[in-house]
């Protein structure tokens, strides 16, 4: 009895939903302008007073209030625990280095930040008739040019007349600031809102304070009652997100090895401490590479006194060439964090322009914008943050990316929403996309936590304990988590963080299936609400609705909605569809599902065996008939997940002529 066979592909198309509850609003401090408005002459009056005690303290020692020292401007500002209280100052190449030459003027992006503006808050003003940016500063303080505003400034926004000084947004804007009451004018100055034109969503803060001896050493990571107050003007904010650079005392070394020397802006919650590194440059000048971008001698490194992850992220921040107020024509190479903050701040802007692009008359929450940049960061040093790099390395490609995916329809990857005291919990449910890790980052600008004057408490200053965790079929994932007490380590992520108000949970090597984030909260709300910003990496999405995910589409046809379901790219008999499906690449005629064995024994009907090359995350079905045109195949195997290849049939078939048929499909 002869027995023959067959094979047919088949799929089974699995539907990603997502779930998410929106509860009635309350009234939040960020729409009670009337409170803001309160709070921004409040903090006008605290700087007038701490300056003029502060002059009145010099005087009476003899002493300037404002100077050069060691190639840094510093300025006294006021007394803190009886200690005068000094401000101190703290890009071809930086643009290569963060990826923003990649979408600035560059299709398919064309980005220049026109029509935006940036604040810079710093020790003097911009020069604001440099040939570089003249025509788009405006000064708002009265006060003398300075060379590290100007540097600052060109950092940001450049035109390019010396190509090699060219700033990260060209067109972009800038509002010109000294650093007296600077948390009082950026909530005045800052957006509360989509679409307020007359205001801004960056700012730039190149300046900390000055740890003149041991004796300052207690400020180091203190949330003091300076930091309170600009996490007090963000809270009432929402849409502002300010850039702080995390200083240059690395050096003191004799201090923690460097660690715990982050100071003032860059201690608060709400804002996007930067860290300096190298130029992630090859050698030839014409590349990014990460390799490259090593730590400098002098980047302050985290935590917070509360073992917060500080700085946020990493930016270039090595000898960058930007502009110079000696003159229209001035241009002069300066390293540190001063330089690594508006690297990254000009970058920002480009996302801001870009997301207004996609999406006219709209804004991303403060939240969001950090968030976005710190889920597409590079990793570099330790896996995971670390206390050196923070969340790494800003790219600002991938950041745009993926802001590219959102408007064309891959709606789970970014998700502003809330939880309230009546809606407790979010959920989100979706396929693995089954090409890379996953990777889900929660930001949420956090109430103003309790000011200390206690040298390393170790009292988080979290007022909102939201929690981000992944469900899925290897188990449960949690967020990845710092420890101050043992700074070098590797994070771990193994239970709730309730420390920071940026959470990540990354799966490296996710099994196939269906995936959970769930988003709740302990303790109470302030308002009754939160808001909260999430972004996702690893949910298929499908921006066309052809039934291919658009990670797999671009990995294939060089675009998210290239590839057409019905077309046989290779011509090897197998349409794109159904090469998706099966796991197979539908470039290449050689690699499609097909049976690769099967043995029939010369005499008798068993046992008959089939084999196939099996792929991750499907799932196979070996089917028989007696017959092609009538009779049904029926299902003899049962479900065969990867890494199953084979299938042994032990039945006696009394039939003429048998069919056997592999039916493949992606796992639930």
């Amino acid at each position: 009895m002869k027995k023959t066979t067959s094979y047919h592909l088949t799929s089974l198309l699995l539907l990603a939903f997502v779930g998410s509850s929106f509860a009635q609003r309350h009234e939040t401090f960020a729409e009670r302008p009337a409170k803001r408005l309160a709070f921004v002459e409040k903090m006008k009056e605290r700087a007038f007073r701490d300056k003029q005690e502060a002059r009145a303290w010099a005087k009476a020692r003899g002493l300037p209030t404002r100077e050069e020292r060691g190639g840094r401007l510093r300025e006294l500002m006021a007394i803190r625990d009886g200690k005068p209280l000094y401000y101190a100052t703290l890009n071809k190449m930086a643009a290569i280095s963060t990826a923003t030459d990649l979408v600035r003027n560059t299709s398919p992006y064309n980005l220049n930040g026109a029509g935006l503006r940036v604040g810079v808050w710093d020790g003097g003003s911009v020069l604001s008739s440099h040939d570089e940016l003249t025509g788009r500063v405006a000064v708002k303080d009265a006060v003398p040019t300075h060379y590290h505003s100007t540097h600052v400034a060109g950092t940001i926004g450049a035109s390019g007349v010396d190509l090699n000084a060219k700033g990260m947004a060209p067109l972009v804007g800038i509002d010109s600031y000294d650093w007296f009451d600077d948390v009082g004018e950026v909530g005045s100055a800052g957006a509360s809102a989509p679409n307020q034109l007359s205001k801004i969503y960056l700012s730039n803060h190149s300046y900390g304070y000055d740890i003149i001896d041991s004796s300052y050493y207690h400020f180091y990571g203190k949330y003091t009652s300076d930091v309170r107050q600009m996490d007090q003007a963000l809270y009432g904010l929402q849409y502002c997100l300010p850039f702080a650079g995390a200083g240059n005392d690395q050096s003191f070394a004799t201090y923690k090895d460097g660690y715990d020397t982050i100071t003032f802006h860059g201690i608060a919650k709400n804002v996007m401490t930067v860290g300096a590194v190298r130029d992630a440059v090859n050698g030839s000048g014409t590349a990014r590479s990460l390799a490259d971008a090593t730590m400098t001698t002098f980047s302050s490194w985290g935590p917070a006194d509360d073992g917060r992850i500080k700085p946020d992220i990493v930016a270039n921040g090595y000898y960058l060439y930007s502009c110079d107020d000696t003159g229209n024509s001035g241009y002069r190479s300066i390293p540190g964090t001063s330089m690594a903050c508006p690297n990254a701040c000009g970058s920002a802007a480009l996302l801001v322009d870009y997301y207004d692009d996609l999406f006219p008359g709209g804004a991303m929450r403060a939240s969001t914008l950090k968030g976005l940049i710190i889920h597409t960061a590079d990793d570099l040093g330790n896996p995971g943050p670390d206390y050196q790099n923070g969340w790494g390395l800003m790219n600002t490609l991938a950041a745009a990316e993926l802001l590219r995916d959102y408007a064309v329809g891959a709606t789970l990857r970014l998700t502003e929403a809330t939880v309230t005291t009546s809606q407790r919990s979010d959920s989100y449910t979706f396929q693995w996309d089954g090409i890379g890790p996953i990777r889900a980052t929660l930001c949420w600008t956090d109430p103003p936590g309790k000011s200390t004057s206690v040298h390393d408490s170790r009292t988080p200053v979290l007022e909102t304990d939201l929690d981000l965790k992944i469900t899925g079929p290897g188990g449960s994932y949690y967020p990845y988590s710092l420890s101050y007490e043992n700074p070098t380590n590797n994070a771990t992520a193994s239970g709730e963080n309730n420390i920071d108000n940026v959470e990540q949970v990354y799966i490296a090597t996710p099994v196939a299936g269906q995936y959970t984030i769930t988003v709740d909260f302990d303790g109470a709300l302030s308002g009754g609400e939160q808001w909260y910003s999430l972004l996702i990496s690893g949910a298929r999405s499908d921006s066309d609705g052809d039934g291919m995910p658009n990670s797999w589409e671009s990995l294939y046809f060089e675009g998210s909605t290239n590839a057409v379901a019905s077309a046989d790219q290779d011509g090897d008999g197998s349409d794109n569809y159904s090469e998706y499906i099966s796991g197979h690449n539908p470039t290449d005629p050689n690699s499609v599902f097909a049976v690769t064995s099967f043995t029939a024994p010369e005499s008798g009907n068993t046992p008959f065996i089939i084999t196939w090359d099996p792929v991750a995350g499907r799932i196979y079905n070996v089917s028989w008939s007696h017959g092609l045109i009538i009779t049904p195949f029926t299902d003899i195997s049962g479900d065969l997940p990867h890494p199953a290849n084979s299938y042994t049939d032990a039945v006696e078939r009394i039939d003429f002529q048998n069919f056997y048929r592999v039916d493949v499909r992606l796992a639930e």
